[in-house]
């Protein structure tokens, strides 16, 4: 399997964190009121479009630059997981071509990947902005493997939310759930994943199997 394909935050990045933030910065000028524990719990692994989609449908536009500002004055402070470069450095070295699909917009992919020192391991990026449908629709995921082209059943999906494994399933990809970062075991074994990984160094078993 000479090629794995990754999830952003919460996979590779410690950055779901700002994420909420943000949301709730934005979100709340809106709703004008504090978002509740649930609702913040429901902001986890979904992109900033679906909720807006759903929590104000008549004012898409001016929430979405409201976020854009929020998220901005917070993602400088995103950090790699423990564990993470490593990782990456020796898939590198036995030749594994690696890719990122994120519900994340594409200019914030690249910003904090460079920021973060990721950015050169990667030879191809997808992100919110270049789909239609986002995870776990397996639009992202089949467009990376087209830019590769490569088959799905060639590669291996890595994320730490429901919504990854989903995608994966659906395009034909062997998925494999994070738990190092904002996984979950019993979100993920949900749906069902081909298996689940408790640190980043378990990604270098799974290639070599």
């Amino acid at each position: 399997m000479q090629t794995i394909l990754f999830d952003l935050d919460g996979t590779l990045h410690d950055s779901e964190s700002c994420y909420i933030q943000a949301c709730c910065g934005s979100l709340e000028l809106f709703k004008k009121r504090k978002l509740t524990e649930e609702e913040k719990s429901y902001l986890i692994g979904k992109p900033i479009t679906r909720i807006i989609d759903e929590w104000f449908n008549d004012q898409k536009d001016e929430v979405l630059a409201t976020f854009f500002k929020h998220y901005e004055m917070c993602n400088n402070h995103v950090k790699k997981y423990n564990g993470i470069y490593d990782v990456l450095t020796e898939l590198k070295n036995r030749q594994v071509t690696m890719g990122i699909v994120s519900s994340k917009y594409k200019k914030y992919i690249v910003q904090e990947l460079l920021h973060t020192e990721l950015y050169p391991f990667f030879n191809v990026i997808v992100g919110l902005d270049d789909c239609k449908k986002p995870k776990p629709n397996p639009e992202p995921l089949l467009k990376a493997v087209n830019e590769l082209q490569i088959e799905p059943k060639d590669c291996l999906y890595i994320g730490d939310q429901p919504t990854d494994i989903l995608a994966a399933n659906a395009a034909g990809i062997m998925s494999f759930g994070a738990l190092w970062g904002e996984g979950t075991k019993d979100k993920l074994e949900g749906a069902f994943p081909t298996a689940l990984l408790q640190k980043p160094e378990d990604i270098l078993v799974i290639h070599r199997n």
